[in-house]
């Protein structure tokens, strides 16, 4: 996730340095200029909705986000992988191994840009990451030995999540767009402090120092709408994306899966996935200034795996066929802060 957060960082530069920038070097009209003050729809409070003007070509605003993900029931974990083996480790005879994992619940922080290009074009970049936050996963083990014995441990875990978006919205600035466009979403779950093994077997898994590794990375593909009232940075605004097929890669790495010494290394893409997002928010203008608002977020992406897993440390290694099928959802709320601006300069790339 390191890449992620840099990303991230990334990102927020690129949004934040050229309007400043612009302002400085070219004069451009920014939040606080005379010209979006007289322009303002509002009354000179922030409780008047709407946006600075009249939207068109040239008009962009950068949005920065912060938000909670919302823990719901412990028992209705959102993250769940099922890795289904056929041989014999360590005499045990696996057929299955299942991961669930509770709920991630953390800070996100979000900035994202949007920038109309021409009367019908508009641009918006985007990027969310998840800081690390704790939970737990329970991983059960079903043998062939002792009639089917059902095995567990559990983990405590550290989970991080980000993603960056880049997407043309089609149509005017206001009422009803299309969204065409790409997400790259990580998505990475550390593993450690098992506890004991039960119920106790005589044949060893896992030692208190285990630690697993989980990470996917999907290249969603973005399709979707949005309607607005009032402009498509200040105002109501609802969205909604998804696409039918995720492409992606998954990597399990797992320490003591058959014992001292041994690891459990699982790699694979996406045979099949699905992803949807529901985006809503509401602000209100603040004359001289920009917006200030709420945001409700709602996340799915369900994917499965073929995937091509290898037991290193025994001698020989089993015959394993797998599936993997991760799929994870989440629910934040959070407020949001927006700074309007001007840039005459922006060529009408698009008309």
């Amino acid at each position: 996730m390191r890449r992620v957060a840099g990303l991230f960082l990334a990102v927020v530069f690129v949004l934040l340095v050229p309007p400043f920038a612009a302002a400085d070097l070219f004069g451009l009209g920014m939040p606080w200029g005379s010209s979006w003050g007289q322009a303002s729809s509002g009354g000179g409070s922030c409780c008047d909705p709407g946006l600075y003007g009249a939207w068109g070509p040239g008009k962009c605003c950068t949005q920065f986000f912060v938000g909670w993900e919302v823990r719901r029931d412990r028992d209705r974990r959102p993250f769940a992988s099922t890795l289904d083996l056929t041989g014999n480790i360590n005499g045990l005879g696996f057929q299955q191994i299942n991961t669930d994992f509770s709920d991630p619940s953390g800070l996100w922080l979000g900035v994202s840009n949007y920038c109309q290009c021409s009367d019908n074009v508009g641009i918006l970049i985007t990027g969310w990451y998840l800081f690390p936050t704790g939970g737990d996963a329970q991983e059960n083990y079903l043998t062939n030995f002792g009639n089917g014995i059902i095995q567990s441990r559990t983990w405590s875990t550290n989970i991080s999540r980000g993603w960056i978006d880049a997407a043309f919205v089609l149509g005017s600035p206001c009422g009803l767009n299309l969204i065409a466009g790409f997400r790259w979403d990580s998505w990475n779950f550390q593993l450690k402090n098992p506890s004991p093994v039960t119920p106790v077997s005589t044949f060893a898994i896992g030692t208190p120092s285990d630690e697993a590794d989980l990470t996917l990375n999907s290249y969603i593909p973005l399709i979707g709408t949005q309607a607005c009232w009032g402009g498509p940075c200040c105002g109501l605004l609802v969205r909604v994306v998804g696409f039918p097929w995720v492409p992606g890669n998954l990597r399990y790495d797992v320490t003591g899966i058959a014992g001292p010494n041994t690891r459990l290394q699982v790699n694979g893409n996406y045979s099949t996935g699905h992803f949807i997002e529901v985006f809503s928010e509401y602000s209100r203008t603040c004359p001289g200034f920009g917006c200030i608002g709420i945001f409700a977020r709602f996340n799915y992406l369900g994917v499965r795996t073929r995937t091509s897993p290898q037991i290193l440390g025994i001698v020989p290694p089993p015959v394993v066929e797998d599936t993997e099928g991760p799929r994870g959802t989440s629910w934040t709320l959070g407020g949001k802060v927006t700074l309007n601006f001007d840039t005459p300069s922006l060529p009408r790339l698009l008309q």
